[in-house]
């Protein structure tokens, strides 16, 4: 066991080394000069070359990067270009906002997975293939384009729901914020919830069609418990690992449509910094980010793995 959580370390380490050189490669050889809007106006080309002599941009890439890696093992990600606060800072600020959309979304839609996928499994008939059309609609539809029918939908037509931003600066009172604020995410939370509803019940309605006709749900019937019973309860007991495996899973799937969710909704999180990030060339922020998402993904396929593990040691070998 040890040596099998040593290698996936070091896979996840060489891993995401990798993706750190590859993206910062790929911003150093992009076009352009990233230093253009920290420039004050009236600037002369001689002071402009000063000042990018000073601040190494005619350096060659592989000191760029050894110099930016020394920082980031200090856990210095530079000074963002744009807020001009360090990078940990202006991520760590976006980052409740985000939570604020991604946990509501994956604890209701895993609840509503579970007693759809759990229903549908032991009823293969109608629902069965009400809940494939659903899913598989979800699975195909792009996040953006599910979003925009919301807001088509729910701001437009009904005027219902407000159709971006938080509303925080409606009050001044912290409660009445508190509850503008879940007013305001209600339609990203509607649009990631249908998203991970859509992968998660195809999941679980599969783990509890595998246990319905399992052994020591016969033995459970002779306790007293119906064939229903039995399965719902002990059934499901016995899929939970399954269940945490896949939610490790799907986390990419998951920041994935929160990086797209934020930036339709205009939803001051983690995604929407990304797209300003990318918009305004800024370059430190853009690499914080990457391996802030990197490294989740890489540690949510990790305990995937080990979870796996303990399910099948045959995995280690």
């Amino acid at each position: 066991m040890r040596k099998y959580i040593i290698r996936r370390i070091l896979i996840s380490g060489v891993i995401l080394i990798g993706i750190c050189i590859f993206v910062f490669v790929l911003l150093q050889l992009s076009p352009g000069n990233p230093y253009m809007d920290s420039m004050k106006p009236g600037m002369t080309p001689e002071q402009i070359e000063i000042m990018l002599q000073k601040k190494g941009h005619y350096a060659p890439i592989s000191i760029k990067f050894l110099k930016w890696l020394t920082l980031v093992l200090k856990f210095d990600f530079g000074y963002s270009m744009k807020y001009g606060q360090p990078v940990m800072t202006v991520i760590s600020e976006r980052l409740l906002n985000t939570l604020f959309l991604t946990v509501p979304s994956l604890v209701v839609s895993l609840y509503i997975s579970i007693i759809v996928g759990r229903y549908t499994a032991y009823n293969k008939e109608f629902f069965d293939k009400i809940t494939d059309i659903i899913s598989g609609i979800g699975i195909s539809m792009p996040t953006f384009l599910f979003a925009i029918l919301l807001i088509k939908w729910f701001t437009f037509d009904i005027s219902l729901f407000p159709v971006s931003g938080t509303g925080e600066l409606l009050s001044t009172d912290k409660l009445s914020q508190f509850f503008i604020k879940i007013y305001y995410a209600a339609l990203p939370i509607s649009v990631l919830t249908f998203i991970n509803f859509s992968h998660f019940v195809r999941y679980i309605k599969g783990y509890m069609s595998s246990v319905k006709d399992a052994e020591y749900i016969r033995t459970y019937r002779g306790f007293g418990m119906t064939e229903y019973e039995a399965y719902k309860k002990i059934g499901l007991r016995n899929i939970l690992p399954q269940i945490f495996t896949m939610i490790f899973t799907e986390i990419p799937n998951l920041i994935s449509g929160t990086l797209i969710t934020e930036t339709i909704f205009v939803w001051p999180g983690f995604g929407k910094l990304n797209y300003d990030a990318v918009l305004y060339r800024d370059y430190p922020l853009i690499m914080g980010i990457i391996i802030i998402i990197a490294f989740t993904v890489l540690i949510s396929n990790f305990l995937s793995d080990i979870l796996n593990y303990y399910l099948d040691k045959r995995i280690g070998v």
